[in-house]
């Protein structure tokens, strides 16, 4: 774990180096003390809205398993977001597994496959959107070769969303059989280890049951669409806050690039990442430096501080730790 940890540091210092190098720091700071705090406000606002959303959508993936509360959704959402935010190795997403799994009495393993699911279902939201965006609003500042790089980014990404959707699908549709191939691949493993990985794929086939359920996946595919329309849009209001006025396709689009690049592992809470992505994001329609960097200050503050603060009231809430989670996690597996 520390090692993954300090792999993540220096790849969020390389970032930031990338990311701030040759920024005049005179300017950055006039940026920053001249921002509209009105727009910021309404901006997280925003933040917590959309969570909201994502945890009604994660409702359709998790009702086949059990009936579960909004509200029970939300906060372990939070948690799970909050959670992404101050640990290594995005532990946020089995935080919030563990969370949902124990206050639902679900298990831990199924409640993590709807996560998976979910990410899936986002890959496809955000390639859909990228295309979209693409085709009707052809870049008109950025070099020929950096669009192409993120036409080639989208269509990896692309890739490896239909190769998780297509194993998904055959796992719920033919159980068995993929159970049967990935179990044969843990006899490579030790005993030990074989039979609590053995357990855990097990509980994990029961997560996905949403496969066979059309009318449920249109809904989510329903609600994806709008959970990412309106968080590209929402992210208009951190232009507004610097009194810049692009094309609204350029808030799309800021979305896309920085989320498909926060993929690449970082430290907690996605620092340097988003930075260095914002100013590639920016850059496509004319920004420099003296503008992106301050702007992907405060566009990364503005997410972080609200969903941390939030998700550690409700960990309180829950009478959980983030210590204690740890420690039951390594004790499970």
């Amino acid at each position: 774990m520390k090692k993954k940890f300090l792999i993540g540091l220096l790849i969020s210092i390389v970032f930031l180096y990338l990311a701030f190098r040759g920024v005049n720091y005179r300017m950055l700071w006039t940026a920053l003390t001249e921002v509209n705090f009105f727009y910021l406000i309404l901006f997280m606002l925003a933040v917590i809205v959309i969570m909201w959303i994502r945890a009604y959508r994660w409702k359709f993936m998790v009702d086949p398993l059990k009936k579960a509360g909004i509200y029970s959704l939300f906060s372990s959402t939070m948690i799970g977001f909050m959670a992404n935010n101050v640990l290594p190795v995005r532990l946020g997403e089995l935080v919030r597994a563990y969370s949902l799994g124990t206050k639902e009495n679900i298990s831990k393993s199924a409640s993590f496959a709807t996560i998976v699911t979910e990410r899936v279902f986002d890959g496809f939201t955000l390639l859909f959107i990228l295309w979209l965006t693409l085709f009707l609003f052809p870049f008109s500042h950025s070099p020929e070769n950096v669009g192409e790089l993120i036409r080639k980014g989208a269509n990896f990404t692309l890739a490896a969303n239909i190769l998780v959707f297509i194993i998904l699908i055959i796992l719920e549709l033919k159980p068995d059989p993929v159970l049967n191939f990935f179990k044969r691949l843990l006899t490579l493993l030790p005993r030990k280890y074989a039979e609590k990985a053995e357990n855990v794929l097990d509980k994990f086939s029961s997560g996905v049951r949403i496969f066979r359920d059309v009318p449920r996946m249109g809904w989510i595919m329903l609600w994806s669409l709008i959970l990412w329309v309106l968080t590209g849009i929402s992210n208009y209001l951190v232009f507004l806050a610097f009194d810049l006025h692009p094309p609204l396709q350029a808030s799309l689009m800021l979305m896309v690039i920085v989320t498909l690049g926060v993929v690449i592992p970082s430290s907690p809470g996605f620092v340097g990442t988003v930075h260095f992505f914002t100013v590639i994001a920016l850059s496509l329609y004319g920004y420099g430096r003296d503008i992106s960097v301050p702007f992907s200050i405060v566009l990364h503050a503005s997410q972080y501080v609200p969903v941390t603060l939030l998700g550690l009231v409700y960990l309180k809430l829950e009478h959980l730790s983030l210590k204690s989670i740890d420690k039951k996690l390594r004790k499970e597996g």
